[in-house]
């Protein structure tokens, strides 16, 4: 938050983009995957029967999630000496974008199964009038997506002939999708920042630099819109004069995923001779309103002829009621910028930076009812990373300089179980048994990153 990081300020701290030399172009490529404890059996409907029973066989569910691999992109630029702007991406390399529900009932790491799974850009700017001190602001884009779909089922009962042996032969069934329809709209979450270079207002302070940020709350809506008329009806069946009642099924669902909470960030950084950096910061971050992505039914129509099924017919089956807290966590590092070595006419002065830190995540789960099983526990956080910095060898231009960055984090989920009791009739995602669902598991990350000043 405090220290200078280039193109990533755009993304953490855009004040601190004010003061820059030279624009900055940086290229890096991120991958992490995740590990979880194994999951108990859980009951289930596995043979799709629409029965609980001891025909079905347990459902073995591994608690694994897609890994991810991203490209960053950044790009920062200096206007006179008091401003910068900058842009920043980071574009998962499977996809653009992947939206995804759970069901509740089944055992999920809520917090890690989707989250990574989205593009992330961000557009920064700050000025610095005065004192070291410097103003900057952005925006987050995340969009919004709305989904329409119209169709009509038509079921016919035909009456049964020589030679007819199944359901499927005396029952008609043919779907027509009348539109299809979704739209990503553009929206945008807030960014302000705060980044003070104390030692340019007062020299004895020089090494020390201040930062602080707020984010505005963001994520990803979904609105789902389902029109579907379904024609029941018989065709030559004895008896029985040929007749269709329609039935119109409205159904709006509600889903919302890729949350952003709005957070605060307060940080400190101290370099002494321009060798040893100790940097700290606290976060806080409102993950008390966080909507899981789970779909429900907000609001449902059935009309059939003279049939009246009264308001909202259709019941949400995702019972979920869970209680989040706001967090406070904590980062801590250490810089350490070797002696210079002398790389000759092409590269000049070079110089290598090691770099270590450590953090504390705490869950934002408290509690949440028998109906579902989220997962979750406490995280803590190491990285280490080491950079080499030197003179630009391709253009020579004058104090440009190149550099190269590779990271690596190590993120491990405190030890912990869920009990989920053996209820007395058999219920979907219980464990067989009433044995507890273990937590934990761990989080790998690593990188590597090119930067030029040019």
């Amino acid at each position: 938050m405090a220290v200078d990081d280039g193109a990533e300020n755009v993304l953490l701290n855009p004040a601190a983009l004010a003061g820059r030399e030279f624009p900055e172009l940086s290229l890096g490529f991120l991958g992490a995957e995740m590990q979880f404890s194994d999951l108990p059996p859980l009951t289930w409907d596995t043979n799709q029967d629409g029965l609980l029973d001891a025909n079905d066989a347990p459902l073995e569910l591994a608690a694994r999630y897609d890994p991810v691999q991203a490209v960053i992109l950044g790009a920062t630029r200096p206007i006179g000496p008091t401003i910068g702007v900058g842009i920043g991406l980071l574009v998962p390399v499977q996809r653009i974008l992947r939206l995804s529900t759970f069901e509740p009932a089944i055992p999920t790491y809520f917090m890690y199964s989707n989250r990574v799974q989205s593009y992330e850009l961000g557009l920064g700017a700050g000025w610095r009038p005065w004192g070291g001190i410097s103003i900057g602001g952005g925006l987050a884009v995340v969009p919004r997506a709305r989904y329409r779909l119209d169709a009509t089922l038509d079921l016919t009962v035909s009456g049964a002939s020589d030679g007819d042996t199944t359901a499927g032969d005396v029952v008609g069934m043919g779907l027509d999708v009348h539109a299809m329809e979704l739209d990503l709209i553009p929206g945008f979450s807030p960014h302000l920042a705060l980044h003070w270079d104390a030692g340019q207002a007062v020299p004895a302070l020089d090494g020390l630099a201040l930062g602080a940020s707020w984010r505005g709350e963001a994520g990803l809506p979904v609105d789902v819109d389902i029109d579907l008329q379904i024609d029941a009806g018989t065709d030559d069946v004895e008896g029985i004069d040929n007749i269709v009642v329609p039935l119109l099924l409205g159904i709006k669902l509600g889903v919302y995923d890729h949350y952003v909470p709005e957070q605060w960030v307060g940080g400190a950084a101290y370099t002494l001779l321009d060798t040893l950096t100790l940097s700290g910061e606290v976060r806080w971050t409102r993950w008390d309103r966080m909507p899981v992505s789970v779909a429900h039914v907000v609001d449902s129509t059935v009309k059939g002829g003279a049939i009246d099924f009264g308001d909202d017919p259709i019941a949400d089956g995702n019972t979920v009621d869970i209680t989040m807290a706001a967090t406070v966590s904590e980062r801590v590092g250490l810089d350490l910028r070797l002696p210079a070595i002398d790389g000759g006419d092409r590269f000049g002065e070079i110089r290598i930076l090691t770099r270590g830190g450590f953090g504390y995540e705490p869950t934002p789960l408290v509690s949440q009812t028998t109906d579902s099983a989220l997962l979750d526990s406490d995280r803590v956080i190491f990285s280490v990373g080491v950079g080499v910095e030197h003179d630009d060898p391709f253009r020579k231009l004058e104090d440009r300089r190149v550099r190269l960055d590779g990271y690596f984090q190590y993120h491990l989920l405190a030890s912990g179980e869920l009990v989920r009791p053996e209820p007395a009739e058999p219920t979907p995602g219980y464990p067989i048994g009433g044995s507890p669902i273990p937590i934990g598991g761990h989080l790998l990350a690593a990188g590597l990153q090119w930067s030029l000043e040019y």
